[in-house]
This record gives structure tokens, sequence and C-alpha cells, in this order.
């Protein structure tokens, strides 16, 4: 595998590791759909001079459309979903949930695309989903508020899954500074919208914690890494991409035991070594009939 998609997904994997947290933070002070909104609209400002300065081309027809679609499928719904219910669940609860797209979206590629899975990656992604619960077996509870929280997360990683396999093919000839941008600026409407419907008269709270936690998803968990994530799907599978979600809670984790000094016992150690491993062998899996994948790395 090449050296850059290796340093980009580790890029990925690091800012989506902080994203929660940020999050959590944001909307305690600022209404879900609101703060949303705002985080892509800004993501939009930031990613515009980029393609001018660049003269990159704007899609038309079928890339045009499916920005357009996919900045309510992938950006507008998912969003406004993950923040309301950040609201309900703790930062690490809503990454577990999040470790189910890979298993959703090697479902949906067979399906949606026609293309099989490996069996060695369902395997993989299989085991480092239990890996997964290990590591945050101890910081679960359940009550009816955390069950709605966790069925809009659910939703939501449903979403994620379908536009990220519908993404791959539909998206493969628009570059991924402008097919992000459109599909910022478009979500961040549908948001502002659905804030005006949904939350008038909630009031916005703007401390130094807010206002750090929306620049950091603007520009780096908005901006940056959705960049990333498309330059990637021009490159690997969907079902790959997409299972850094089984190593981003392992890096919340980390992140606070090394920020916060929160404790780290063995079943998040146990736990975290499972899922990087499973990670490996999702990325090496090709295929061994006629029916499987081969890995187009060399786009």
């Amino acid at each position: 595998m090449k050296f850059c998609i290796i340093l980009a997904m580790v890029a990925l994997s690091v800012i989506w590791g902080s994203t929660w947290m940020a999050i959590r933070v944001l909307v305690i002070l600022v209404p879900p759909m609101h703060s949303a909104s705002l985080r892509f609209l800004l993501a939009s400002v930031i990613l515009l001079p980029i393609i001018q300065w660049k003269r990159l081309p704007w899609p038309t027809g079928r890339g045009l459309r499916a920005a357009m679609l996919l900045s309510l499928s992938m950006i507008a719904v998912p969003s406004a979903l993950t923040f309301w219910s950040e609201q309900r669940l703790s930062s690490g609860l809503t990454g577990l949930i999040f470790g189910a797209m890979p298993l959703m979206t090697a479902f949906l590629t067979p399906w949606m695309a026609g293309r099989s899975v490996p069996r060695t990656a369902w395997q993989a992604m299989i085991v480092g989903l239990g890996g997964l619960g290990l590591v945050l077996s101890g910081a679960i509870s359940t009550s009816l508020w955390q069950a709605l929280g966790a069925l809009a997360v659910l939703l939501a990683v449903l979403l994620y899954a379908a536009s990220s396999v519908y993404a791959k093919e539909a998206l493969a000839g628009v570059h991924p500074f402008v097919g992000t941008s459109i599909q910022f600026f478009l979500g961040g409407i549908w948001l502002a919208l659905a804030s005006l419907v949904f939350e008038r008269g909630r009031t916005s709270t703007w401390s130094t914690q807010a206002i750090v936690a929306l620049v950091f998803l603007s520009v780096f968990a908005s901006a940056l890494s959705f960049t990333l994530y498309y330059w990637l799907l021009q490159r690997i599978e969907a079902y790959q991409l997409t299972s850094l979600q089984l190593v981003v809670p392992v890096l919340a984790v980390a992140e606070g035991a090394l920020f916060m000094m929160e404790p780290v016992p063995w079943t998040m150690i146990t736990g975290a070594a499972i899922v990087l491993g499973s990670i490996v062998f999702v990325m090496r899996a090709k295929r061994v009939d006629e029916e499987g994948i081969a890995l187009h790395l060399d786009q």
C-alpha cells in the first residue's frame, strides 16, 4: 500500500478520534442543528478559496446530482441525528455504535455496487467489533433516554454507510475539494433551515470552549477530514475506508488517558490490540476467487 494512503488513513483516524469530544462540548452550549449548520457552512467557506486558486472544475450532470443528494444523506441528516444524540449519549458510546459502520458498508456493497467483499475482511470486521465492545464494556449503561439516542446514531451510521458505497462510483470524476465543498454548503443550508423550524427560541452560549470546538469541527473534522475521506474513497474500497471507525473509539480512550488522566484498564488495552489487528486484516484482504474485489490502489 502506498505511503500517502497510509498517512492519510492515520490522519483521518486521529481527527475522527477527537471529533466526538468536540461535538459533545459544542452541543452542551449550542443547539445541535444550529451548531452543525455553522460547522459545515464555515467549512465550505474554507474550501472555496482553495478551489478558486487551483481552478478546479465544478461538476455537472451525474456528479452534481450526486453531490446534491449526498449533502442530505451524508451531511445534513446524519449530522443532525448525531449532534442530537450526543445530548443523550457519551462520546464513547457514540463511537462504539459508529464502529458498526464497516459491517453495514460491507453488507451494502454487494447489493448497491455489485461487488463482493472478501471473507477475510468480513471475519476481521466482526472480530474488530467485538474488540471494540471490550474497549468500552465498562462505560456503557442502558436507559430509555440512551436508547433513543442510540437509535438515532444507528440510523446515521446506516446513512453514512449507504452514502459511502454510492459516492465511490457517483463522485469518481469529481475532485474531492469540489465535491466536499458542495455537500458542506448545501448540507449547512438544510441544517440551518431545520434549526429555524425545530430549534426556534433556543439560545446559544458562545464560550471559548464552544468556539474552539466549532473551529476544530469546521477546519479539521470537516474541511480536512472529508477531503481526505473522498480522496481515499477513490483509491480503496468503501468497506476498507469505513473500517477506520473501529479504531476511532480506541483513539478517543487513548486521548482521554493522555490529556485527562483517565484510567485505562486491561480490557481496554486488550480490546485495542484486537481492533488494530482486525484493521490490518481488513486492509490486506484480497480477492480469492473471481467474485472478489481487486484493490485499485494505483488509480
